[in-house]
């Protein structure tokens, strides 16, 4: 159960989306994600981070539940089955360890393939909604953006729109505020970021990564 809740913690979640190739993983492991000492999860079926991944739900959680407790930095990652339902699971695990005293970054790679729709399921949503005061950054990707629930996008603070073409450019212009045309004139690895601070262009490096 998360705990000691801290109200004054900003709201740091993060929505990235680009199609296939436009550098998302690039961005957050150049970017967004801290180094050492990080308290750090990762949905990370595709093995596109640096961490110690688990394919066993016992093993993961046994892991988890001592890397909470030693209040150390950790990098743990699930990689074994992908489905709706163990993707709920991986959420109620995350907001298990959750401790206001600290940040936990929790990134969640193409949520599209979970077929959500536009609805999220209760503990995701309880990460993105109620999260940020037990020290949740939320970091989720997706190729498809109309095949995620729109909350996703609207409730991360921060907003990394990549490559896009046609209807998805259109429909994030909606969402974001960011014209269709210059979305689609993205190169790779490039995003446009729109945060607390305003609108801005970045340009992320291309770093080979070796699982």
């Amino acid at each position: 159960m998360a705990k000691n809740p801290q109200t004054e913690r900003p709201n740091k979640h993060c929505w990235i989306g680009a199609k296939s190739g436009g550098g998302k993983s690039q961005l957050l492991r150049n970017e967004l994600l801290p180094g050492r000492g990080a308290r750090a999860l990762f949905w990370d079926i595709d093995t596109d981070h640096r961490c110690t991944r688990y394919t066993d739900k016992g093993a993961f959680l046994a892991a988890l539940k001592s890397a909470s407790a030693s209040g150390k930095g950790y990098r743990i990652g699930w990689s074994g089955d992908d489905d709706p339902a163990t993707f709920e699971w991986f959420c109620r695990a995350a907001w298990a360890v959750l401790d206001g005293r600290h940040e936990t970054y929790i990134v969640c790679e193409e949520m599209a393939d979970q077929g959500m729709g536009q609805k999220m399921p209760a503990f995701l949503r309880k990460l993105m909604v109620r999260g940020r005061k037990y020290g949740a950054v939320m970091i989720t990707t997706t190729q498809r953006c109309q095949e995620v629930p729109k909350a996703l996008i609207t409730q991360a603070a921060n907003r990394y729109v990549g490559l896009h073409e046609d209807q998805d450019a259109r429909y994030l212009e909606r969402a974001v505020g960011i014209k269709a045309a210059e979305i689609e004139a993205l190169e790779p690895l490039t995003f446009w970021h729109k945060g607390p601070e305003g609108t801005k262009k970045l340009r992320t490096k291309y770093r080979k990564f070796t699982p």
